[in-house]
Formats: C-alpha cells, sequence, structure tokens
C-alpha cells in the first residue's frame, strides 16, 4: 500500500457486514475486500454501539471499487491458472512423444 489511510463509506461498511449476517465466514470477508479483522469487528462494534449512526465520518471507498478490485484479483487468479495449465498439457504432450 502506498502510505496513505484508505476510506470506506457507511454503506461499504453495512454490505461487509451484512455479508456476515448471511453466514459468510468473516475470514473470506476480510480477503475478499482487504481488511483486517480487526477493522471488521470495530466495524460491527460500532454498529452495535450506536445503530442509527455507527459510521460518523465520510468514507470514500465505494461497493463498486471493491467489487472492481474483486473482479480483477479473480482475472489474475485465472490467468495464472491458465498458464499452469497450458504447461501442464504441453509437458503431457512431451512425455507421450
Amino acid at each position: 500500500m502506498s502510505g496513505s489511510k484508505r476510506k470506506f463509506s457507511p454503506e461499504f461498511k453495512l454490505q461487509v457486514l451484512s455479508e456476515a449476517d448471511a453466514g459468510v465466514p468473516v475470514a473470506e470477508i476480510c480477503r475478499r475486500y482487504e481488511i483486517t479483522s480487526g477493522m471488521f469487528y470495530r466495524w460491527r462494534r460500532n454498529l452495535k454501539a450506536a445503530p442509527k449512526n455507527p459510521f460518523p465520518g465520510n468514507g470514500s471507498r465505494s461497493t463498486e471499487k471493491a467489487k472492481m478490485t474483486e473482479m480483477e484479483r479473480l482475472i489474475g487468479r485465472q490467468a495464472m491458472e491458465i498458464d499452469f495449465l497450458k504447461n501442464a498439457l504441453k509437458r503431457l504432450k512431451e512425455i507421450e512423444r
């Protein structure tokens, strides 16, 4: 990271917390959105302490940006898998000769 502090919108925080309420494991959520478990649990604590205004301040990270980041990560993983499978197929063909 470039050293700057990331900011998250209240809508983003609520979306993240709602995924946990839906049964998604906290560790998976934290990996997906690149947040720490401490941050997640702080958001949850803030929501329980003040349900009407749990996240005072002005965050800027939108859910669209989080989705875009997730998709870019997925594309990168798939590209690596494709390269791996191409190399494996190439080696199998060499062995068959």
